[in-house]
């Protein structure tokens, strides 16, 4: 089989190449991946060259904290680290999907930063959009989403657990039920399963793997347990405990 590559196949690779979208013998991803990562070096420092070079003039970036910029806003935004501070970012799980004159990638943004002595570890998903053009590659879009993580567990005397059983009701048609279950909450509806709550701290709790919600205690005026918020992405589901006397399920 010969190996001289189509005229046609050969005219497409030679105007990536001289392009500078392609070096000879590295795939698109590769290419890509690369100058990801030099993005991401260059945040730490400050790097406004860096960026400069790998965004189109329309660059539009959408922050995890939900903010939109230009590409003046972006490069206006970086700089250096203060004193004390230190960081790196690590590109991982790496994708990239070509579609002719632009390419879509996304991948996990590993983050690490020092804070006078202090470590802090977030991850990010980021969703890019590269554009093929006569200077080469260049990133036009790029949309952050925060990895919500799991808070850090705390710890709540049995009797201190026992404050929250009991029936509580979102509306006449529909109640559930939480009890203690060794050193943690369970919450039951017929029908579902029992959700385990684990205290955050004071009346808060969270169940594992669903960063996103909390369970929240409120106190009548008296200090008992009056009901909780079911909160899902900062708004609140209103449940009240039902006294025990009326308390039949």
């Amino acid at each position: 089989m010969s190996m001289t590559p189509r005229p046609v196949v050969a005219a497409a690779l030679a105007g990536l190449l001289a392009s500078g979208c392609l070096r000879a013998g590295e795939p698109l991803a590769t290419t890509l991946r690369q100058a990801t990562q030099a993005l991401m070096d260059a945040a730490a420092p400050g790097e406004r060259a860096v960026w400069a070079h790998y965004t189109d003039a329309r660059f539009v970036y959408v922050t995890e904290d939900n903010e939109v910029k230009t590409r003046a806003a972006v490069l206006e935004d970086l700089k250096p680290l203060p004193a004390g501070y230190a960081g790196w970012i690590t590109v991982e799980a790496f994708e990239c999907h070509p579609f002719g004159t632009f390419a879509v990638t996304t991948y996990i943004i590993d983050e690490h930063e020092i804070i006078e002595g202090q470590t802090l570890h977030a991850r990010y998903r980021s969703s890019d959009t590269w554009l093929r053009s006569a200077a080469g590659w260049r990133l036009a879009a790029a949309q952050v989403f925060a990895i919500q993580q799991d808070p850090p567990r705390g710890t709540l005397t049995a009797p201190r657990l026992a404050d929250y059983e009991g029936d509580y009701s979102l509306s006449a048609a529909t109640r559930q039920s939480i009890r203690r279950d060794g050193d943690h909450l369970l919450a039951e509806r017929t029908g579902r399963t029992p959700q385990v709550l684990l205290p955050e701290s004071g009346d808060v709790f969270f169940t594992p793997g669903r960063p996103r919600t909390r369970r929240i205690f409120t106190r009548a005026a008296d200090g008992q347990v009056s009901g909780f918020a079911d909160r899902r992405e900062g708004i609140d589901l209103l449940w009240t405990r039902v006294a025990p006397e009326t308390g039949a399920r």
